[in-house]
């Protein structure tokens, strides 16, 4: 007979020192995801590369977590959680050290793509051990809204301290940063875990590694074309014609290996259930919505001027708005209530959103005018992911529900990039259209132009300006002008065209047919 196994934890280390040391682990590694994001132009100059760069390797991150998700069954049973932690988070710290060294773009672009890996590997057990505290399934649905409520939050909160970080200190200082939050859970989480194996050891042979290496092409290849495609005028470049034709070819040969092995590294037969394929199309527009965060960030930035500690403050909305959605929806669902009216309501409170914002664009707001808006944005937010993971989740048998989470992280990450991709687009499409509109209405030589250049002249004249100095600048302030009018335009567009689009989604879900509802247990992981 085998001695009884250990516990996972020491017995000194209390529940909520536990819980609270697994969350300390996770939050950080999602932050690397956005780590760039909110400081694009700081690492585009610190890296001497373009802002297309960096964004391209916010999605070369991503493909590295999501290519590497289905490979974690096998890393998990063959290291004891204790160790696999220890490696991983030792690998992290590594990569962050690296990608603040390296100047090299095609090196960097390799050091994020680890890192995706990595962090796959670190997040994976830190959820393993968070649903092996909880036993009961009021105490699983309220993991399920912190894990996502984590998950949701790391963009915003990522923006804000970074960008507080970045008005104090050289952008260097995020990788810092970074460590110094990920080090103190890390520590403390380590010593209170005991070496416990949490499954049966399988050793690490035949693992499929010909299947990693096509999906990953194909999520990498896919985010070249989001990051560069509008840049390079899309197929009429060759070298986008070579990247979408080598992400058909490697995604085809995919999906043909899968059906070939006994063993399949991402089971495709789970896309025979109806509602897992209108759970995953639900995932993919709510990613396309949340898309327009940038664009309202980029507003703030550059046409109404808020410093550091205002944008970081708008994001205090959107947390509180994320924290309230969700500690309320999690009670109708476990009550069992039916999700298409949740689903109505956090599309809608969407759609309240970009309607709103859209009248609020102009050059003269103040940052209290955003606050409302930014919180029901982070309630429609909040109150859509745990009912949208948990009608996907239900739709499938547990034998395969695994794969099927990995399906529905991949749908993610094609949301992300199909957001990436519309705004890239549009940017450039509206931004030149305004452009000519304004040049055609303000043409050299027009009573327009030259009203508008005389008023700043005259304005910097009475201000003690010599009239040549006040002459460039006047000219300057013209450009700048039109670039500012040219920006507010693409906004609204942008945000009118989603508004049109959300109220769509809500009249197909209200038309939609009735839609059988499984029960949910919430034993299985998140997604």
């Amino acid at each position: 007979m085998q001695p009884p196994q250990p516990p996972l934890f020491k017995a000194w280390a209390p529940e909520w020192l536990i819980r609270g040391a697994l969350f300390a682990v996770l939050l950080p590694s999602y932050m690397l995801l956005g780590l760039y994001a909110g400081s694009g132009t700081a690492a585009a100059g610190y890296y001497g590369i373009e802002p297309a760069d960096v964004q391209f390797s916010i999605l070369v991150y991503y493909a590295g977590l999501v290519a590497f998700f289905p490979f974690d069954p096998r890393i998990s049973s063959y290291l004891v959680s204790r160790q696999q932690l220890a490696i991983s988070i030792s690998l992290l710290f590594l990569l962050t050290w690296l990608a603040s060294v390296v100047r090299e773009l095609h090196v960097f672009l390799v050091v994020r793509f680890l890192q995706g890996v990595v962090g796959a590997t670190v997040g994976s057990p830190c959820l393993t051990l968070i649903f092996s505290r909880l036993d009961t399934k009021r105490a699983r649905a309220f993991g399920y809204s912190v894990f996502y409520g984590a998950l949701l939050a790391s963009g915003p909160f990522t923006t804000a301290l970074i960008t507080l970080v970045l008005d104090t200190y050289d952008f260097p200082a995020i990788f810092h940063f970074y460590i110094l939050m990920q080090l103190p859970g890390a520590l403390l989480l380590l010593a209170m875990l005991n070496s416990v194996r949490l499954k049966r050891r399988i050793p690490l042979y035949q693992l499929e590694w010909p299947s990693f290496v096509l999906f990953a092409a194909t999520l990498v290849l896919l985010g070249y074309l989001a990051a560069y495609g509008q840049q390079q005028y899309w197929l009429e470049d060759p070298t986008m014609r070579l990247a979408l034709s080598l992400s058909l070819a490697f995604g085809a040969l995919f999906m043909l290996r899968q059906r070939g092995l006994k063993r399949p590294y991402l089971n495709l037969s789970v896309l025979g259930y109806r509602n897992f394929r209108l759970g995953l199309w639900l995932f993919f527009l709510f990613y396309l919505a949340r898309g327009t965060t940038g664009i309202a960030s980029a507003y703030f930035s550059s046409v109404l001027r808020f410093d550091a500690w205002h944008i970081a403050a708008l994001q205090v909305p959107t947390l509180v708005g994320i924290a309230l959605g969700m500690t309320i929806v999690v009670r109708f669902v476990l009550l069992e209530y039916p999700l298409r009216p949740i689903w109505l309501v956090g599309f809608g409170c969407l759609l309240a959103y970009h309607a709103w914002m859209y009248f609020l664009f102009g050059p003269g707001q103040g940052a209290e005018d955003f606050v409302l808006p930014l919180f029901v944005q982070g309630l429609g937010v909040g109150a859509l992911m745990v009912p949208i993971t948990v009608f996907t989740l239900s739709a499938l048998p547990p034998t395969i529900s695994q794969a099927g989470s990995y399906t529905a992280v991949t749908t993610r990450y094609l949301g992300f990039i199909a957001s990436i991709t519309l705004v890239n687009f549009f940017q450039l499409y509206w931004r030149t259209d305004s452009l000519n509109r304004l040049a055609q209405e303000v043409l050299p030589g027009t009573s327009q132009l030259s009203t508008r250049l005389q008023g700043y002249q005259q304005t910097l004249v009475s201000k003690g300006m010599a009239l040549q100095s006040a002459q460039r600048v006047a000219t300057r302030l013209l450009e700048n002008s039109l670039e500012t009018q040219s920006q507010l335009r693409y906004a609204m567009s942008y945000y009118g065209m989603m508004s049109v689009g959300l109220l769509v989604l809500l009249l197909a879900l209200i038309i939609l047919p009735p839609v059988h509802q499984k029960l949910v247990s919430f034993r299985q992981r998140p997604l």
